[in-house]
């Protein structure tokens, strides 16, 4: 953790450099080489991401949902998890070499989704900030609103079925539909394309808000699905699973999380419906390549 230097301390060391200043060469000449050898050591770590396709990253960061989205040169995050997870996750962006996101989109108020935000505002070049309508205030949300604002920015409102781009890839935002009783239900849901295949990310929706895309006749076919809710039960309904037919599922739970996720009755749903599961608590974070026509796994 960095320490900020204060006037005082500035003015203490020059009296010290005054009365000893080849000590005080020599302290300054450390003092750089130690911060050379943390750089050059830095970008040793660093892992480029590469440029020939679409690299959705799932990331790990416990009871909570984080999802990165690089696609030739251009990145998106989708929340960011609990408070305590953003050290975690300004690691696994800054290991990634990301220093600038083109969208950060907050799919809706609750801590394990937007917690983690405020220090990604703080720590990085932001363009565009998405949200939900229907955003509510509760602490974590307001603390990561007023990282937003601090930092220049606006919240943007998504129309339902506007097109974005990011690199060669399109998304729109399907949902949600109206505001909901149930916050969960009124998480974004982004539907993203790229050639042939497809991804859909939902938030922590439930079978409520699926049934209501389901009956206004919206496309939800996709290849890849981070499963809603974090594999809750209320979740991924049979119904909705017919309707996407994804190929591969993301859960992103916490190990032994107090809450059961994933529940058995959602894992069953998936398996009927010939779904590859890939757990968060299991697999650590999870990367999806496409190269357009095709998804496959690939090493974190």
């Amino acid at each position: 953790m960095s320490k900020k230097v204060s006037k005082r301390d500035v003015n203490r060391f020059a009296g010290f450099a005054k009365k000893n200043p080849l000590l005080a060469l020599v302290i300054v000449l450390i003092a750089v080489g130690l911060l050379i050898w943390q750089s050059i050591d830095s970008q040793k770590n660093r892992v480029t991401v590469p440029m020939d396709g679409l690299y959705v990253h799932y990331i790990d960061v416990g009871q909570g949902d984080s999802e990165l989205v690089c696609c030739n040169g251009e990145y998106m995050l989708i929340d960011g998890g609990e408070p305590s997870a953003s050290d975690e996750l300004l690691n696994y962006l800054d290991k990634l070499g990301i220093e600038k996101l083109d969208y950060l989109v907050c799919t809706h108020a609750h801590a394990d989704h937007c917690g983690g935000l405020d220090a990604v505002v703080e720590a990085l070049e932001v363009e565009t900030v998405f949200t939900s309508p229907y955003a509510s205030d509760s602490p974590s949300y307001e603390i990561f609103a007023d990282a937003v604002y601090a930092a220049g920015l606006d919240f943007t409102i998504p129309e339902l079925e506007e097109t974005f781009m990011l690199g060669g890839a399109s998304f729109s935002f399907i949902g949600p539909l109206r505001d909901y009783d149930n916050q969960n239900d009124d998480s974004l849901v982004m539907r993203l394309e790229y050639g042939d295949t497809y991804f859909l990310f939902t938030g922590d929706m439930t079978a409520k808000a699926e049934k209501d895309l389901i009956n206004d006749g919206t496309s939800l076919q996709c290849d890849v699905l981070k499963v809603g809710h974090h594999g809750s039960s209320g979740s991924s309904c049979y119904q909705f699973l017919y309707e996407a037919q994804p190929k591969i599922g993301i859960i992103s739970c916490e190990t032994g999380n107090s809450y059961g996720h994933p529940h058995e009755e959602c894992l069953s749903r998936l398996s009927d419906a010939d779904v590859t599961v890939y757990r968060t608590d299991l697999d650590g974070s999870i990367v999806i390549f496409s190269d357009g026509m095709k998804v496959e796994r690939r090493a974190a």
